[in-house]
């Protein structure tokens, strides 16, 4: 016995879990998505707020229905590197870290490969935007914790437009916002009958704007785009699968449109927070 574990019960009995008599398990083929309530061109409703964490100098804390993320920026403050030459541009460290119980499988403590190259990801998406020729010699820490995930291109353009939001927030001067959009594209057609029927293979797939968990098992690939709304300018794209050349411009232009939504969001959180922390002044 292994005393230093804490022993759980003899007897378990695995949970109940009770579907109606007519339960279907939701698939692309039909004419609805998983969230009946949403279009194909539609986004889940985002909850987006900054000043949650009073430690850090900037945070912020988004929520899509089933994900949701927290982040919080540290710095600028200065790079302590010995044996280095002068830095004339400041370093922004980017690190995702999935909480436990945030995915159905539960995740390790230990960081793996996808939160690196998440990280990684989320770097690249931000450092066009962030003035970093302005701090030299000084490092911006930037810290996202999943607290749910529903989705991996989902979690990833939240995190992107999380950390944008936590980094206007602590006053670091910004080209722009950055938000975050993912799509996907799912065939409605079934593999089988594509096979059987001629011509139905040239049906180009149907694009899913923030596709959930469930509908991610049905794709045949995805784009994540960073957009930054006021330069129109994009500052990262992750394509994954293969498609059209159709399909990805399509995809590219619904992220935009959804992307200058979400900025909308943005910048209506951050000017209630300014409008917070005068009342509390007062």
């Amino acid at each position: 016995m292994d005393r230093k574990r804490v022993p759980g019960p003899e007897l378990s009995v695995a949970p109940l879990v009770e579907y109606p008599v007519d339960h279907k398990r939701w698939t692309p083929y039909g004419e609805t998505r998983h969230d009946a309530k949403r279009q194909p061109e539609d986004m889940r409703p985002i909850y987006l707020k900054t000043g949650l964490i009073n430690q850090a100098n900037g945070s912020a804390y988004i929520e899509l229905e089933k994900t949701k993320l927290a982040c919080g920026v540290y710095g600028p403050r200065p790079i302590k590197r010995t044996g280095q030459g002068f830095s004339g541009k400041g370093v922004l460290n980017c690190e995702i870290k999935f909480a436990t119980f945030s995915c159905a499988k539960r995740r390790s403590n230990m960081r793996d490969p996808q939160e690196k190259e998440l990280s990684l990801i989320v770097t690249q998406a931000l450092t066009p935007a962030v003035r970093l020729e302005l701090l030299p010699k000084s490092a911006i820490d930037v810290y996202i914790t999943v607290l749910e995930s529903d989705g991996w291109g989902s979690c990833l353009s939240a995190a992107i437009t999380c950390a944008s939001a936590a980094l206007a927030h602590a006053g670091i001067e910004m080209l722009d916002l950055v938000a975050g959009c993912s799509a996907s594209y799912i065939s409605n057609v079934p593999e089988s009958s594509s096979s059987s029927t001629s011509g139905s293979s040239s049906i180009p797939p149907q694009i899913y704007m923030d596709a959930d968990l469930e509908e991610e098992k049905y794709e045949q690939g995805a784009i994540v785009l960073a957009y930054m709304p006021s330069l129109n300018e994009v500052t990262h794209v992750l394509q994954s699968g293969k498609a059209e050349s159709t399909t990805i411009s399509q995809s590219v232009e619904h992220c935009v449109e959804a992307c200058n939504k979400i900025y909308a969001v943005m910048h209506h959180a951050l000017l209630e927070s300014i409008n917070e922390s005068k009342n509390n002044s007062l």
